[in-house]
């Protein structure tokens, strides 16, 4: 029989998206204003570099995904290795990113788009693998769920440096409302120490529990492909996925603007932050709960239609300069309603992948994942067309810290993308999950179905 995880096994599971997260959400946030403000690099060269970096990941992610799934299980588990193989560089690489070793914009240019690169296939390295660990910890849905929850507390956790940035780094110019380069620097160096101890405590924490045998590492790329082409839930999921990535790193990317030039005060940004994650921490108790009763799907429909109706108020409203406050407010309503979707987005990634295994009798969850993945990164290419927009605007990276105003009708532009585009993502999220097909009563049917498959399997747990 199956023993259940530990409080150890939760700890070290969190504490892998915690570490992800330091690193992460300073790329999301803060590579743009570093290239534009610190290296005199154009809004359309960023995005340039972004988008060509998801497009390698259309090669690098499923390939790793295929990889990880026919690597044999070692002494240490199948997955779990890959936590120091891909952990250590990636903390060194982040912080060769925000590293200027010259005055060269063009050189600056090349070492950004070389080390950024490399940055995302380490994250790959790491992240595949690590998300298919959850389906090699446990079968138990509620166990993956909490998993789910404690993946979202870890990334969470992991979102300090937002929030004590725009304070700390956010010191320079006119004003001290400009990023300092040297206290970025300093500030990703301790990120990655802090990133290395963080991976070896949670390496010593996880535990490799289920050994499914199956086909899946004969099954080729063009077959899974097929499978998830004509899997409706699968579809919808990874686009949902793609969605959410999208809108939290393109609203974390412009809002840096908006508060520095709009607002005329970055320390504001880190109020937002604190109401973006305080709804999810006070849901965390009851998701459970509230999954139990109504279904994973339906609190996500209910939870988009508040996030979208409250994301369409803050464009038309066309909040003042002097209303920060205003602004505030509204986004608690947004991030409660997407608050849901953003706590069971990873356990929901589980569901899809157990769908694939219900309808085709293969079950590769490393392969599945790194498509799902991948989807994600897509949505970080949605993303990074911020900096463009922001440039469309009429954003004028001369003019920072120097104290003078980017102008009227630019500020304008820069309100107007900064709350337009994320009304139209939310909308287009509300209609997928409308439309996603595993509800409470077929997620349940699907779980007991495979329960009762593996026993006929002879899962093997440890």
């Amino acid at each position: 029989m199956e023993k259940k995880l530990s409080a150890k096994n939760y700890v070290g599971y969190t504490l892998v998206d915690f570490a992800n997260n330091l690193a992460f959400c300073v790329m999301s946030s803060y590579l743009t204003l570093y290239c534009t403000d610190i290296l005199g690099m154009s809004g359309a060269v960023i995005s340039a570099i972004l988008i060509i970096a998801r497009i390698w990941d259309a090669v690098n992610d499923p390939m790793m995904g295929f990889l990880a799934q026919r690597r044999r299980p070692g002494k240490n588990g199948k997955y779990k290795p890959f936590i120091l193989w891909g952990g250590i560089p990636l903390s060194l690489t982040a912080v060769l990113v925000f590293t200027k070793v010259s005055d060269s914009v063009a050189f600056n240019t090349a070492w950004v788009a070389v080390f950024y690169i490399a940055y995302g296939m380490l994250y790959t390295v790491l992240l595949v693998p690590y998300g298919s660990l959850a389906s090699v910890m446990t079968n138990r849905e509620n166990e993956r769920s909490i998993l789910s929850i404690c993946r979202s507390i870890g990334a969470g956790i992991g979102n300090l440096p937002t929030f004590i940035f725009p304070i700390v780094v956010m010191s320079a110019g006119a004003g001290g409302n400009q990023m300092d380069e040297t206290r970025l620097f300093w500030a990703m160096v301790v990120i990655a120490v802090s990133m290395c101890m963080i991976y070896a405590v949670s390496y010593k924490c996880i535990d490799e529990r289920v050994l499914v045998e199956n086909s899946a590492q004969k099954t080729g790329v063009l077959t899974v492909l097929k499978h998830i082409f004509k899997d409706r839930a699968f579809i919808i999921m990874s686009l949902l996925g793609c969605l959410l990535m999208a809108v939290q790193m393109y609203t974390n990317t412009v809002n840096l603007y908006l508060f520095k030039d709009y607002f005329q005060n970055s320390s504001m940004n880190t109020v937002y932050m604190v109401v973006s994650y305080a709804p999810m921490v006070i849901m965390m108790p009851f998701v459970n709960v509230l999954i139990k009763k109504f279904g994973k799907k339906e609190i996500c429909v209910a939870g988009l239609a508040v996030s979208t109706v409250a994301s369409f108020l803050t464009y038309i409203l066309k909040i003042g300069m002097d209303n920060v406050w205003l602004f505030i407010i509204l986004a608690v309503f947004v991030n409660v309603g997407i608050g849901f979707l953003t706590l069971e987005v990873w356990a929901m990634a589980a569901d899809i992948i157990d769908h694939q295994e219900w309808v085709t009798g293969r079950r590769e969850e490393a392969s599945n994942y790194a498509i799902f993945t991948f989807m994600r990164k897509v949505g970080q290419a949605l993303a990074a067309l911020a900096p463009w927009f922001v440039s469309l605007a009429g954003y004028d990276s001369s003019k920072a810290g120097t104290g003078v105003s980017q102008g009227e009708a630019v500020l304008s532009g820069m309100y107007d993308i900064a709350t337009l585009v994320p009304v139209v993502l939310f909308a287009v999220m509300l209609v997928l999950a409308i439309l996603y097909p595993l509800n409470k009563k077929t997620t349940e049917k699907m779980h007991a179905e495979l329960a009762v498959l593996h026993e006929s399997q002879h899962v093997e747990t440890v």
